[in-house]
């Protein structure tokens, strides 16, 4: 009888019968597969990973391991791989600049982007990515003004040029020749986009929103998942109160993931004027993760989607941020003041622009402001007040166009003087606004004759036909005051005492014209006015005697008598 096997030779015999498992780089790959299509892209990684390990010559296996790195948003480790696949085991695997030019893209490193995606073209211009490839290229070119290799290239070296010229243009408000240099570069360039997106916001600034719809379109026409064109009539759409057509492109918006810094800005700005506030603020922040901490205008941008979002604490500490940053600047300082405020008192703050200015109507108080005290300030040449200004001319009520008109004659450039030479041939406007704008442009140094639309017919208007007291007709109560006057002067002041009195008044009235008094009553004027020309002539009157002649109060007198023999201010025109 045999005896029992000990425990030492059972394990020997059970270690005999096993069949060895042979797992290679494809079992790795077949996992690494099987793990990618259930998304499960961590053991993924760590498959591909494997499978590089065991076949280290294979550039299959590397590939697989960079596109997974580079989902995974480890962009420069995927790089690594896809340099050492080109230097050390397969140089002819030219997709691996395709594949390098995305991840520099989405690190923000548009130059190296731009390198390799040339580089692919030219050594695969036919290749699986190659239309993928041109896309992109035109993309990097079009958008952020292209790189070294861009700059070798003459002609589209030119075309960079403008975009830039454009842009300089449209920050500096100069948006009629922004219009004029787009048109011709649209005609230059009829399949690039940039240009049409760029003339549909130029029209849109100077209140041409039919305009800007078009070109917009025409832009979707050609390329229907273009950013920029999609945003653009996004927020023109809100302008009208457009709502259903605001509310499809809105929800094509919401599904967006951009690949480019640009474009995500673009979006995220958009996103946050359309009050989509939550979308903004994951954007900005993802910007600010690729861009610059010291970009103010980014930053600025996160804490007013903090701020709309209620998020005051955050708000305040990126606020804080933007001033030690900015410190001559009174953006911050003014939100800063707001935030504070609205924690103090435990409530919300008030809408906040994703603009990096203070808001456009406290700008526009301190723009009046400095216009009364004869100080023309930065709002000059500020963009959001020029075209806010534009957009008011046309689309303000009648009190709004009268005060667009008159500061347009403390503005008095090129600009101003075309939009009103276009206002003044419009049916639609009424006479006295027409009028105000003819004399603006005579006061600001324009040239005749204009073309007119007044009295429901057009007319060709020549500067030495046009009367030379125009500026009295333009409101009923100044030349009622002059009236007033003559009536009253003593007959044996003669013919001079009446030129005086003329001189004086349309003097004054050129002096304040931009923001002219509110006169209420028309004795007080005239008074002042009555006493400033006897004063002239030498003739002893007290303002007493002259505001009871009048009928006014004598401190009535000597209040607009110093207002109209205050001399012209610096800037001011006499």
């Amino acid at each position: 009888m045999d005896k029992p096997k000990s425990q030492e030779e059972k394990l020997r015999t059970h270690h005999n019968n096993v069949i060895p498992f042979q797992v290679d780089a494809a079992f790795f790959f077949e996992r690494a597969v099987h793990y990618l299509d259930r998304h499960d892209l961590k053991n993924a990684l760590k498959n591909f990973r494997k499978a590089a390990e065991l076949e280290p010559d294979n550039p299959v296996n590397h590939c697989n391991l960079a596109g997974v790195l580079s989902e995974l948003g480890e962009f420069e480790e995927s790089n690594l791989i896809l340099q050492k696949i080109l230097k050390e085991i397969d140089p002819d695997q030219v997709e691996c600049h395709f594949y390098m030019a995305n991840n520099c893209a989405n690190l923000g490193d548009y130059e190296h982007a731009e390198e390799h995606v040339t580089r692919y073209l030219e050594l695969d211009p036919r290749g699986e990515f190659a239309e993928d490839a041109e896309e992109m290229l035109q993309i990097l070119v079009q958008e952020f003004g292209g790189g070294k290799v861009f700059q070798e290239r003459k002609q589209q070296d030119d075309n960079s040029g403008g975009h830039d010229t454009a842009r300089k243009l449209l920050e500096e408000g100069k948006f009629l020749e922004a219009s004029a240099f787009l048109e011709k570069a649209v005609e230059q360039q009829p399949d690039s986009t940039a240009p049409r997106n760029n003339l549909s916001l130029a029209y849109y600034y100077q209140g041409d929103i039919d305009k800007a719809i078009e070109i917009a379109t025409e832009v979707l026409e050609r390329d229907p998942s273009n950013v920029h064109a999609l945003c653009n009539l996004a927020v023109f759409h809100q302008h009208l109160g457009n709502g259903p057509q605001l509310q499809e492109i809105l929800e094509g918006l919401r599904k967006l993931y951009p690949l480019y810094f640009d474009h995500t800005y673009k979006l995220a700005t958009t996103m946050g004027i359309l009050g989509e506030h939550s979308t903004a603020y994951r954007l900005f922040r993802q910007l600010l993760r690729w861009g610059d901490r010291t970009d103010t205008a980014l930053l600025h941008c996160v804490a007013a989607s903090a701020a709309n979002l209620g998020f005051l604490e955050k708000a305040k500490k990126v606020w804080a941020e933007i001033q030690t940053l900015d410190p001559d600047s009174e953006t911050p300082v003014y939100y800063l003041n707001k935030v504070n405020e609205a924690i103090a008192r435990g409530g919300k703050i008030d809408p906040v622009s994703y603009q990096y200015h203070i808001p456009f109507q406290e700008q526009f108080r301190i723009m009046k402001e400095q216009i009364q005290t004869g100080q023309l300030g930065t709002w000059r040449n500020d963009p959001l007040i020029r075209s806010s200004l534009f957009w008011a001319l046309k689309h303000g009520d009648l009190e709004t166009k009268v005060q667009v008109i008159q500061t347009f004659a403390l503005l008095a450039d090129k600009e101003v003087e075309h939009v009103l030479r276009e206002f003044i041939k419009n049916p639609e406007e009424i006479d006295q606004l027409k009028r105000l704008a003819i004399y603006v442009l005579r006061h600001i140094g324009a040239e005749g004759p204009f073309q007119a639309h007044l009295d429901k017919e057009e007319v060709l208007l020549r500067v030495q036909s046009l009367p030379q007291d125009d500026l009295l007709t333009l409101q009923p109560e100044w030349q009622e005051v002059l009236d007033r006057v003559f009536s009253a002067l003593d007959p044996a002041h003669g013919e001079a005492a009446r030129h005086i009195a003329h001189d004086l008044w349309t003097g004054y009235l050129n002096r304040v014209f931009h923001a002219p008094p509110r006169i209420v009553k028309i004795a007080n004027w005239a008074a002042a006015l009555e006493y400033a020309v006897l004063r002239k002539l030498g003739v002893k009157a007290t303002q007493a005697e002259v505001a009871a002649k009048h009928g006014v109060a004598p401190g009535a007198v000597s209040k607009i008598y110093r207002l109209l023999m205050q001399p012209a201010k610096s800037g001011e025109d006499v």
